[in-house]
């Protein structure tokens, strides 16, 4: 006898709103996190328009989508006389609210638009509104962004298959970021009979088109799907936290062998960025999954993920040993961090310490475990923080004293961080009352050094600049101290509403290591729309994901 079969039998019906949100809310995150990092239409030449262009569309359609659904949700459920997942519940302190702070963050973001309506003629509105004098960061793209935060984290029942599949993108920017590094000679190889074809064809085709007419110059500042060494740094940060927090913390064995795999890969690629926000971001996560991990008795993991990144340090040298000694191949080493690591015998070393930390770790573990677990963790954590700040004080007087370079601050420091962190600096404690509050407008920077410093600033970096290369600063002159505090706020009550309410789960930890990852490699990198949009995604995935969780257990 043949049976009637209706597709949403399965499911509960008074939950039909909810299933169509958590749909769109699938859709959206594979599109930003799976797509958007390979974006690319005239290869690096107009990759900032061309991510721009497409976050702000795909954000968009999400945002007339996702409030038409959530109007349906809140009439299905009114129907069923239950609760709508829109619903805030009302027992926190409000100013903890994230969006509270992110709508505080679009009104300064407004008023430094306004701004540029009544100024000299210093830049235009338009301007302004587009973020064209810039890195297209302009007005409206924090109304985009701050309109999907406000639906985002309503409600976000996020799963981990989605950060596997963000995984595959970033194994892939990783790989695509050695072989340019490697930079193979493509003629040689078909003389030796290598033909690729199919998917090998077309990897190879897009690895080395990316960089077609490229300047000799600037050969080397360019990689992976990312552009700019700066950026793809940044997005190092951000996947590491990921892959990082997932090793650490899932109990699933797939997701934490593929975490593996990404994170030796990872610690092989921060070489090839060659950048020290890299290693300064990632830094953070580890420290951020320090305290995380010895809170919840993950110690013994923790370490590993130091031997995994050990690992790929040490992959990396071996790759440049090869390419110098062997292919007789020059490659770039601007300084900092990557620079003194990349010696065989350096890494070796690290990477020896690492395992015999681990042993140690493990050892103590077994003999003291009881004990440890006993141990007032708070306190300990605030004991080890405190210390931890002292000895970072004086690391940095000492090295002051000494005139050792890196914490000897000038013009040059940084890459010429110091240059334009000073005339930045200088910009807003030159600034009138209304502009100290407001800003001068968004991406103003550019027009800014350009009106009042351009000789000096061609003279000394031999560039010209249109971001602070630090966000706090970028956001202190663009949109005065609204817009820092604002943003500041942002972060902390983000910060602090996922944490109290992460119920020590994964995927709450991971938003939780990419803010302060992001956070933390900002303060000496630039905002722009090839990589900043997922900060914001990740805060409003985690703030989402605890209200989630949150219902669940009322």
């Amino acid at each position: 006898m043949k049976q009637d079969f209706n597709f949403f039998d399965r499911f509960d019906k008074r939950y039909i709103g909810k299933y169509a949100v958590d749909c769109i809310n699938y859709i959206y995150l594979f599109l930003i996190l799976c797509i958007f990092p390979l974006v690319f239409h005239n290869y690096y030449f107009d990759i900032t328009k061309t991510r721009s262009d497409f976050f702000l569309r795909v954000s968009i359609t999400y945002i007339i989508i996702i409030a038409i659904l959530y109007i349906f949700e809140s009439y299905i459920s009114f129907l069923n006389k239950q609760g709508s997942i829109f619903h805030i519940s009302k027992k926190s302190n409000p100013w903890l609210y994230p969006e509270l702070w992110m709508a505080f963050f679009m009104m300064s973001n407004f008023f430094s638009y306004l701004i540029t309506l009544t100024d000299d003629g210093l830049m235009t509105a338009e301007a302004a509104f587009g973020g064209y004098d810039g890195r297209r960061m302009g007005l409206f793209m924090y109304l985009i962004v701050g309109l999907m935060f406000f639906f985002l984290s309503r409600h976000t029942d996020i799963k981990p298959f989605i950060y596997i599949l963000f995984g595959m993108v970033t194994l892939f920017s990783y790989i695509v970021s050695i072989v340019q590094h490697i930079d193979p000679d493509t003629k040689r190889l078909s003389k030796i009979g290598f033909k690729p074809k199919g998917i090998w064809e077309s990897f190879l085709f897009y690895v080395f088109k990316l960089k077609d007419g490229i300047n000799k110059k600037q050969y080397n500042i360019f990689i992976s799907t990312f552009g700019n060494i700066n950026i793809f740094a940044c997005f190092i940060v951000i996947s590491l936290a990921v892959f990082l927090c997932m090793f650490i913390f899932s109990d699933k064995i797939f997701c934490r062998i593929f975490s593996g795999i990404v994170i030796v890969v990872g610690g092989n690629v921060m070489m090839i960025a060659n950048s020290d926000s890299a290693y300064i971001g990632v830094g953070a996560v580890m420290l951020l999954m320090f305290v995380l991990a010895f809170k919840d008795d993950m110690m013994l993991r923790f370490f590993q993920t130091f031997i995994l990144l050990g690992i790929g340090n040490l992959g990396i040298v071996l790759i440049n040993k090869y390419m110098s000694e062997v292919l007789k191949k020059k490659y770039d080493k601007r300084g900092g961090f990557a620079e003194h690591l990349d010696r065989l015998d350096y890494a070796v070393i690290i990477l020896a310490s690492m395992v015999v930390l681990y042993i140690i770790v493990y050892l103590l573990n077994r003999k003291l475990g009881d004990k440890i677990a006993r141990i007032n963790k708070n306190r300990a954590i605030l004991i080890f923080m405190s210390l931890l700040l002292v000895a970072g004080i004086a690391l940095v007087y000492i090295g002051h004293k000494k005139h050792i370079g890196v914490f000897t601050f000038n013009y040059r420091w940084g890459t010429f961080r110091g240059y334009i962190w000073t005339k930045s600096a200088e910009l807003f404690k030159n600034a009138p009352v209304i502009n100290k509050l407001f800003g001068y407008g968004n991406e103003s920077l550019k027009a800014l050094m350009n009106t009042y410093y351009h000789d000096e600033m061609v003279a000394v970096t031999k560039k010209i600049y249109d971001n602070a290369h630090n966000e706090l600063l970028q956001y202190l002159v663009t949109t005065g101290l609204c817009g820092m505090i604002s943003y500041l706020g942002l972060f902390i009550s983000g910060f602090y509403y996922i944490f109290k309410n992460s119920k020590k789960d994964v995927m709450a930890y991971i938003s939780l290591a990419v803010m302060i990852g992001y956070f933390v490699q900002g303060l000496i990198n630039l905002n722009q729309p090839i990589t900043t949009p997922f900060y914001f995604v990740f805060m409003a995935t985690g703030v989402g994901y605890v209200r989630t969780l949150m219902r669940k257990d009322a």
